[in-house]
């Protein structure tokens, strides 16, 4: 199962400008420490979350469209972080964003709709949400 993107251990890339769809996984997998500046993209239509953000991971995501795929949105978890600020997240058949395991991402501004299931979802170990 491969996502569409994986930036891992430390990598710091700039993804900027892209359509990221079809992945057997997700649409862009940020894990192990990964960073980057992932803006301006279109993410769809992903067998799994447009993207995953996990294991100490601390990306920056800004200005994307991420909708209509078959699992959440933004899935953050592990300990991940990263900032999440005016993206478009839509008609995923999950959260639009779910926040678990002990992690502690920033949201600004973003538009979260016409999902189906809960636009924010927090759970497990998450003192804010």
């Amino acid at each position: 199962m491969y996502s569409g993107v994986q930036i891992r251990t430390g990598s710091n890339p700039k993804i900027r400008r892209n359509k990221i769809w079809g992945g057997q996984n997700g649409g862009i997998l940020v894990y192990n420490s990964g960073l980057g500046f992932i803006e301006d993209n279109e993410i769809f239509d992903n067998a799994m979350a447009g993207v995953w953000i996990k294991t100490d991971s601390n990306p920056t995501l800004r200005r994307n469209k991420i909708h209509d795929g078959r699992d959440g949105g933004i899935c953050i978890f592990n300990g991940g972080r990263g900032l999440l600020e005016e993206n478009d997240i839509f008609r995923n058949a999950q959260a639009g964003v779910l926040i678990s395991t002990n992690s502690h991402p920033v949201l600004r501004k973003n538009r979260i709709f016409d999902g189906f299931a809960a636009g924010l979802y927090c759970s497990y170990e998450i003192l804010e949400c």
